[in-house]
């Protein structure tokens, strides 16, 4: 495989095929591309997409590697939510997607990076709430079977996942090794929450989505991350078996969110508790999110059933 002659494929617009991908992706996860030619790969990747058959390789080296835990016993799906940026400008509200979910006892596996690149990580926010990350694939699998709820760093899918992780700050971009880890599904089976960038990425991402099968949540996430901006729902799709339905349009309008906190790690934790304990009234869009969620993991028989459940009971809370 000629690096040079792949680079230079990338970046004259003919995308990869998907053989000449998986390989490529492999040496890149495995260590095995020498540093210089990662970045020219990452920044071509990052400027140029390689194309539908490009990305299925890409995603088919990593899913091979990733440990693939056993999904928990239960007839709902799993969810997993990716948590790969840091917040600045809204409170982290992945962590509270996580524990509604687990209220209406459906499994959650989060995984990400621990540190937020300037912003406030998933990370700091499940500590506040007493969420520790796991230190090894075992421990995993552990806390999926007795609590229902584990956060995996990155490092735990792959270490090579996270090598290329790293280069985000070092190259100033955000690196194929996002998408990769948007797209993983580590429990084999799992309701994949993937948030894209922006509408242009979400029109880009939900082919691949679809041909790659299973169940999938495509939303514009609140600044790159899983969970609806709590102040104006995005657009959210639903993909099941690779067929995709409309599950929201993007609210024009801004919600009546009262009282929501800073995006600081503590202040964004203790308002978590209050929505839980029923003090403050969980935001529309999450609800809206949850309800697609419900619908997804088998919860409800349709998503219509989904928003009336989510409506009366998002968390004992009544719209």
């Amino acid at each position: 495989m000629s690096y040079a002659a792949l680079i230079r494929q990338i970046e004259a617009g003919n995308g990869l095929g998907f053989d000449d991908a998986s390989r490529l992706g492999a040496a890149l996860l495995d260590d095995g591309v020498p540093e210089l030619e990662t970045a020219a790969f990452v920044m071509a990747l990052h400027q140029h997409d390689p194309g539908i058959e490009g990305w299925l390789g890409l995603h088919a080296a990593l899913a091979v590697r990733l440990p693939h835990w056993s999904l928990p016993p239960g007839p709902l799906r799993p969810v997993l939510l990716p948590a790969y940026h840091g917040v600045r400008a809204r409170p982290h509200l992945t962590p509270l997607l996580a524990l509604l979910l687990r209220h209406f006892d459906i499994p959650v596996l989060i995984h990400g990076v621990l540190d937020g690149g300037g912003g406030t990580a998933a990370a700091y926010v499940l500590r506040e709430l007493g969420v520790m990350p796991c230190a090894s694939a075992a421990q995993v699998a552990t806390q999926l079977s007795a609590t229902g709820l584990a956060f995996a760093p990155a490092a735990l899918l792959h270490p090579g996942l996270a090598s290329l992780l790293a280069l985000r700050a070092r190259l100033g971009v955000d690196t194929l090794a996002t998408r990769l880890a948007l797209f993983a599904d580590p429990l084999g089976g799992a309701v994949r929450v993937v948030p894209a960038a922006d509408a242009v990425s979400m029109c880009a991402m939900e082919p691949v989505l679809a041909a790659q099968g299973g169940h999938a949540l495509l939303l514009t996430g609140c600044e790159g991350e899983a969970f609806a901006d709590p102040l104006q729902r995005p657009a959210m799709r639903l993909l099941r078996d690779g067929a995709a339905e409309h599950a929201y349009a993007a609210q024009t309008g801004v919600s009546a969110t009262p009282g929501l906190p800073s995006p600081d790690a503590r202040a964004s934790g203790a308002w978590i508790r209050d929505v839980l304990e029923r003090q403050l009234p969980l935001p529309l869009p999450i609800r809206n999110q949850l309800a697609v969620c419900l619908y997804a993991a088998g919860y409800a028989d349709d998503l219509n059933q989904a928003r009336a459940i989510a409506a009366i009971d998002g968390f004992g809370l009544a719209a």
